[in-house]
């Protein structure tokens, strides 16, 4: 029998390294769910996702150490498995896969893309000086970098609302103050290389032939320095009211800033009729403060909103839920049939509305006896609530209070059950000043003196 045919055969198939061959099976296994048995992007989870996974076939890559147009690394597609991408359903893989098994996915990745076996890109050099926070400052004026980020940084530039992507899906400038969404990393040297080289299908294009490289160095280390990094609150779960003699007078009462401030990660609510199971809330943190005169009680919250309370659409509200029965927390929800709740809603049209319920689909109104003001300045609103501490719910120095936050973005299809909202914490009083700590200290004292007076008496006795 001629063993010719089989030479023909063996020569039409492609060169497939072993390393690829290796990767195909974990991709098929873990992979081709979002990004297809092609590596085209459309896999049979992939629709509705935002953004929707990468199409490998046309070699456009946003996360990358190359300059424009260039493929990126073995190196940079190995760090975006290993990592994943903050803020999209692309997760990390490290701890999951052995690093083998994951160099051998990138292998496989790369034979969806020609370039990758023809092509050899540069890696763009870093600089290694200083960079200048303040020259970079004035590199984000001139080169007109708010009209996308806003002049804070936090998106919500004039244009940003007319922004796609490559695709045609609504591109959203990135809110600069939140660098831990950054799905390239947020140091000096990645921010560098995104303005360097670009973003692959987005807007933000590259800037190695209109700045010089000190221009970009300073300018990412303009872009690291808004970043607010999540404070040591950011794995708390207590919210605690200040006390003070008389209550702030409006939002910009110096008596806030004596407040604590707990930073309140969100997440989208996808469990009653979510619009996508991959939606993402606009708002992804709250910050709250809380301060009490022993007989009202009020609390400030902000969230970053780069549309605005004038776009087009459902307006947008915040709401702050609390649990009625001691001893637990309800059900996230509305809570349950065993733990009420009452909910305090504010709304961008200037309403305010109070209900209870006992679950979902439970909801009964009530008249409001909270009053809220709210305002929308350089990309984030500030709201404040406020009640007397009488009633439901108590209200205490010796009381933990179940509490949630949520908040809806109109500008983003957020009405009713679609909204951003939180865990629960707690909310607790800051008791008054007392004497006690200074009987104490004085009880303290007084022993001290008495004690050395015994050891000076027994040292002066004759021997």
């Amino acid at each position: 029998m001629s063993r010719r045919p089989w030479l023909f055969l063996a020569a039409a198939l492609p060169l497939v390294p072993a390393a690829a061959q290796d990767g195909k099976a974990i991709y098929e296994l873990r992979c081709v769910w979002c990004h297809g048995e092609k590596g085209d992007g459309n896999g049979p989870s992939a629709e509705g996702m935002f953004p929707r996974p990468r199409d490998f076939t046309r070699g456009e890559y946003k996360i990358r150490s190359t300059g424009a147009g260039e493929r990126p690394t073995a190196e940079d597609l190995f760090r975006t498995v290993s990592r994943g991408l903050p803020n999209t359903p692309m997760p990390g893989w490290e701890g999951i896969l052995g690093e083998s098994e994951r160099r051998a996915v990138v292998e496989y990745v790369m034979t969806f893309d020609p370039r990758f076996a023809s092509e050899e890109p540069e890696t763009i050099a870093t600089p290694t000086g200083a960079g200048s926070v303040e020259r970079g400052k004035e590199v984000f004026a001139r080169a007109r970098c708010f009209t996308c980020h806003g002049r804070e940084g936090r998106g919500d530039g004039g244009i940003t609302t007319t922004l796609f992507y490559q695709w045609g899906l609504p591109f959203q400038a990135r809110d600069l103050t939140r660098g831990w969404t950054f799905k390239g990393g947020h140091d000096p040297v990645e921010i560098y290389r995104r303005i360097t080289g670009g973003l692959a299908g987005t807007p933000m294009g590259p800037y190695a032939e209109i700045l010089s490289d000190e221009e970009r160095w300073d300018l990412a280390h303009y872009v690291a320095s808004l970043d607010e990094e999540p404070s040591e609150t950011a794995q708390d779960f207590l919210v605690l009211a200040h006390r003070v003699e008389e209550l702030p007078a409006d939002l910009d009462g110096s008596t806030w800033d004596e407040a604590r401030t707990t930073h309140v990660p969100l997440a989208g609510q996808i469990v009653l009729a979510p619009p996508s199971r991959w939606f993402i809330p606009t708002a992804g943190t709250v910050w709250v403060r809380a301060l009490h005169d022993d007989r009202t009680i009020a609390f400030r919250i902000e969230w970053d909103d780069p549309t605005g309370p004038d776009f087009p659409g459902a307006p947008d509200s915040a709401l702050i839920q609390f649990a009625l029965a001691r001893g637990g927390r309800p059900y996230f929800l509305l809570g349950d049939e065993d733990n009420p709740v009452l909910v305090w809603q504010w709304s961008a049209s200037g309403e305010t509305e109070e209900w209870r319920a006992a679950g979902p689909g439970t909801v009964e109104m009530a008249a409001p006896r909270f009053e809220a003001a709210g305002r929308w300045r350089d990309g984030r609103w500030q709201v404040e609530f406020r009640r007397e501490m009488d009633g439901e719910p108590p209200f205490g120095t010796a009381e933990f209070v179940p509490v949630l936050f949520s908040t809806r973005d109109g500008a983003n299809g957020e009405t009713g059950d679609v909204r951003a909202l939180s865990t629960w914490l707690y909310v607790t009083l800051e008791p008054p000043p007392s004497a006690r700590p200074w009987l104490s200290g004085a009880a303290h004292g007084l022993g001290a003196v008495l004690v050395l007076a015994w050891l000076l008496r027994i040292l002066r006795r004759p021997r």
